[in-house]
């Protein structure tokens, strides 16, 4: 191995050192987990970044998802067979947004019994934002 390869090399290890663990689970999907046959399971991500539950895997990713900079679209499948990729077809993206949004709507559905109880019986008296207002109103009527 040349110098220059190895300083390059001893640079972009510590460079991966520093950099954020979002942006180092990211690299590491676009090297490992391009497409749903190469997708890496939650366990492997863990282990390899050291990360103790999957709540704050979970967290990275979402992060991921939301970032401005990071465009390549982080997939993912619940379940024994499933895992996280980088997207490589519309069908991959599809899958991965009805997915999200059946946990969406899940929880929407949840937020709406538990405060249609508390309208019944008035069991404790909650002070709403704005925005939870309007929501609250719109999904009861």
């Amino acid at each position: 191995m040349k110098i220059g390869d190895m300083l390059k090399k001893g640079v972009l290890s510590q460079f991966n050192k520093e950099k954020p663990l979002t942006y180092q689970i990211y690299d590491y999907l676009k090297k490992n987990a391009i497409g749903h046959e190469k997708r890496v399971k939650s366990g492997v991500l863990m282990q390899e970044f050291n990360i103790k539950d999957n709540k704050t895997l979970r967290d990275y990713i979402e992060s991921i998802r939301n970032s401005d900079t990071l465009q390549k679209i982080v997939c993912s499948e619940a379940g024994k067979h499933g895992g996280y990729w980088i997207a490589t077809t519309d069908e991959e993206v599809y899958q991965t947004l009805e997915h999200l949004y059946k946990r969406s709507m899940q929880m929407l559905k949840t937020y709406s019994k538990i405060k249609r109880k508390y309208k019944l019986d008035r069991q404790y008296r909650l002070k709403l934002s704005k925005y939870q207002k309007e929501m609250y109103e719109s999904i009861m009527r």
